[in-house]
Formats: C-alpha cells, sequence, structure tokens
C-alpha cells in the first residue's frame, strides 16, 4: 500500500476567524483531516505538522526545513503534499525544486483561499486532489495543485486573491487536470532523474530585485552594491528585457556591480514570453556589463535560483553558467 506525507506549514487552508473577522492559524486542521480523508484513498496518510504560519511570514530557513523534512523521509513515502499559504507558495515551490536534486517522487503543493471550516471552501476539495496527484499523477517534480489543475512548481505565479482558480503558469502549460478522471500530460513531465536523490540546500539571501519604471532613482541601489550588502541583482525590466539605458544612474549600477562580480539577471515584468538582451538597441550594453538574461524564468523562479547561485558558488562564470543553465525545468532550454 502506498505511503502519502502529508506535511502542514500554515496558511489560510488551517485558519479561522475571530470575533472582528480577522483571519489567524488555529488548531484544529489535522484532526479535521484526518476524521474525512483518509476513508477516501486506499493508502497510508501521514500527517505532521512543521509549522502553522501565515505564509507572508514564510523565510528561507523555512525552505531549508521543509526540503530537510521530505530529505529525512524520502525512503518511507512515495509522494508528499505540502499545505502552504498561497501568497509564498510559488517561492516555497521554486526553492525545493532546486533544493531536492534528482527527485523521483512527487512533492504536491496545495493550500486555499478559504480555510477549511469555512462555508464553500476549497481547502478540503484541494488537498483530495492534492493527494490524487501525489498517489496516481506519475509525476517526479515539485508541483502546484490547486483548482484541480497541477503546474509545474517552478513556473507557477499567483494571480487571483480572490477567485478560487489562483495561480497561473504563463509560460509553460499544466502537467495535469483533474476533472472527471485525471488527464496526464506526461510528456510535459520531467524525465526520471538517472542519479540518486540528494539534498542541496545551501542558498545565499543577500538577492535584491531592482523594477524599472519612468523616473525611478538608481542611487541607493548603487549604494547598496558599493557597500557590499547585495551579492546578487535581479533587473525586472520592461517587455522582452529592455531597459533606459541612456540613463546615467542605471549605467553608475551597472558599472558598481560588474566591479563587483556582483551578477545581474534581467526578467521581465511581462509574465508571458521571455527575455532576450540582443532584440533593441537600448539594452544593447547588456554583453559590455555582463547581465544576464532570465530567458521565460517568472520573477519568482529567477530570484530563488540566484539565491541557489550564490550559495553553491563564489566565482563569477559559474554562477552565469548555473542561471543560464535548466535545473528542474524552470527554464526554456538553450537560455
Amino acid at each position: 500500500m502506498k505511503r502519502i506525507a502529508i506535511i502542514h506549514t500554515g496558511g489560510t487552508f488551517a485558519m479561522q476567524a475571530d470575533e472582528a473577522g480577522h483571519l489567524s492559524p488555529g488548531d484544529y486542521s489535522i484532526d479535521y483531516v484526518q476524521n474525512a480523508l483518509p476513508k477516501l484513498f486506499d493508502a497510508i496518510l501521514v500527517q505532521t505538522r512543521l509549522f502553522n504560519l501565515d505564509s507572508s511570514f514564510f523565510r528561507p530557513d523555512h525552505w531549508v526545513a521543509m526540503a530537510e523534512e521530505i530529505s529525512c523521509s524520502y525512503d518511507e513515502y512515495d509522494g508528499f503534499v505540502l499545505v502552504h499559504g498561497t501568497d509564498s507558495m510559488a517561492y516555497t515551490a521554486c526553492a525545493l525544486s532546486f533544493f531536492l536534486k534528482n527527485l523521483g517522487k512527487p512533492v504536491v503543493l496545495t493550500g486555499s483561499q478559504l480555510p477549511l471550516i469555512a462555508k464553500r471552501s476549497d481547502a478540503f476539495g484541494n488537498l483530495v486532489s492534492a493527494v490524487e496527484v501525489a498517489l496516481y499523477s506519475g509525476c517526479n517534480e515539485v508541483v502546484v495543485q490547486f483548482a484541480n489543475t497541477v503546474y509545474r512548481g517552478n513556473r507557477v505565479k499567483k494571480k487571483d486573491a480572490w477567485d478560487f482558480d489562483a495561480f497561473y503558469s504563463p509560460n509553460y502549460r499544466n502537467l495535469a487536470k483533474l476533472g472527471i478522471t485525471m488527464e496526464r500530460f506526461v510528456e510535459r513531465y520531467l524525465p526520471m532523474p538517472q542519479k540518486p536523490f540528494s539534498l542541496d540546500t545551501r542558498h545565499d539571501p543577500a538577492v535584491h530585485l531592482a523594477p524599472i519604471f519612468p523616473g525611478y532613482d538608481y542611487i541607493t541601489l548603487t549604494s547598496a552594491v558599493e557597500s557590499g550588502r547585495i551579492r546578487g541583482l535581479v533587473i525586472e525590466a520592461y517587455g522582452s528585457g529592455n531597459v533606459p539605458s541612456d540613463d546615467p544612474g542605471l549605467a553608475r549600477l551597472f558599472a558598481a556591480a560588474a566591479e563587483r562580480a556582483i551578477p545581474i539577471i534581467v526578467c521581465s515584468q511581462s509574465p508571458i514570453g521571455k527575455v532576450d538582451l540582443g532584440l533593441y538597441k537600448a539594452a544593447s550594453d547588456a554583453a559590455y556589463y555582463g547581465l544576464v538574461s532570465a530567458v521565460d524564468m517568472t520573477r519568482e523562479a529567477t530570484i530563488v535560483k540566484l539565491m541557489a547561485a550564490l550559495g553553491r558558488s563564489q566565482k563569477i562564470e559559474e554562477i552565469k553558467a548555473f542561471m543560464q543553465t535548466p535545473i528542474a525545468g524552470e527554464m526554456e532550454s538553450g537560455g
């Protein structure tokens, strides 16, 4: 009989409202799930509470704890379900996809837009679907299951704070759809790894995100680069990677980063499409400053992957190579 670990970390799923209507973590979800879920499956379901937090409180240390929890019990289970808040779920999914190397089992993140005990809650249905994915999908990667759709975890973005259909994957099609049956698109799955599973949680959170917008003043950011407080920089550029290259402040920022061997990765403010730093003349200095395209990675994946890259190497060329190489299906090949 298959064994599935259900790891609770909090989020709206386990919250309850106080007298003023404010949501905060509750203490009822494990008992509720234990009474209702096991009878639906011919499987052993084992629940653990790792945290009980609003996911807006999550930090990289929480990613490490989740990865270590999975790694410690990896051989005991056929799949893992993580109950997680929606606000930072995309970041956690990215981190786990980079930390859990050569993953040979499904790791399914899910959560809800309404608490488990609320009227019209989507919580229990999402959990049932997540367990089904862990048991029957046959995937071997970190995925997000939400509103009966399964996405590659490091490709998702939260799109809606009010609808039950809260996530989407702008640059990679979904891996499965749960209707009357589970429709699996196995040609989109990651291939089974040829090497044994391993854990690598090395990371450096000293990454800064700089959005490009008209009138942005780069002085403060340049000072932070010059002081050494930033080890990696993500530029959220226009469209396909366009930047105001006539801005002397931006040129000083790029020069300061280049002098200190600080990698600069360029992602796009446009969720759909990819970054091509050679497309517009305005971005033609990118190669001079050593900027690297994030290709079609989401902002979340770009940030978390750069953290992992900085944790694994001190050498700028190795960091750039890591950022340009697909690690867990997070980007288009050949970037």
